[in-house]
């Protein structure tokens, strides 16, 4: 396999930009988005020269990594493919329950994980010991509609809605209210 061409080393100082050299006639970039290479060759006599050649790899590139939102390095943003630790299933949303020392109890919680430029941060949606089915199922689709809306928006991400998730089922159309009899006094804590 031909190395990069001198000519073009100032081209690929900071990254590769998915660019290789399989041949003297042309350069290869590839861009893998869900299984599938969006990249393709570029002969150096379709774009008059070397040069030129990898200029337009390089450009295509970087408007494929906009367009698919990845980071400078070509990665995904988050962990896209990692398995779920956590108890759930579900990547960046974990639950388990835990001692709440300022009520001497037991109570339960599910969390969402992301990063916010560069910083670790989490959300946790809290229920007591004796919560219903139905406060779990409204807790658990309230973080996983959080956690997916994150990975749509990222840093624009607008998390402050997410106060309402104690009177507001934010994972459905229209975000209908929940009934008033939905939470006793006695089943959920203060977050």
């Amino acid at each position: 396999m031909p190395s990069i061409p001198s000519i073009v080393y100032d081209l690929l100082a900071e990254t590769r930009y998915g660019v290789s050299f399989p041949c003297d006639s042309g350069c290869q970039m590839r861009f893998i988005h869900e299984g599938v290479d969006l990249g393709g060759y570029y002969a150096y006599s379709a774009y008059g020269g070397v040069r030129e050649a990898v200029q337009a790899a390089v450009a295509d590139n970087i408007a494929l990594r906009d367009q698919y939102r990845r980071r400078p390095d070509g990665r995904r943003p988050y962990h896209f493919q990692r398995a779920p630790h956590g108890t759930t299933g579900v990547v960046g949303v974990s639950c388990g329950s835990y001692h709440d020392p300022r009520r001497e109890s037991e109570a339960y919680r599910y969390q969402v994980h992301w990063r916010r430029a560069g910083l670790q941060k989490s959300k946790t949606f809290h229920l007591s010991s004796d919560a219903t089915a139905d406060q779990h199922l409204h807790a658990f689709r309230t973080a996983l509609q959080f956690r997916k809306e994150w990975e749509v928006f990222l840093d624009e991400f607008d998390l402050t809605r997410y106060k309402l998730w104690r009177t507001h089922r934010l994972y459905e159309p229209g975000h209908p209210t929940l009934p008033p009899s939905f939470w006793n006094a006695d089943t959920v804590e203060e977050s």
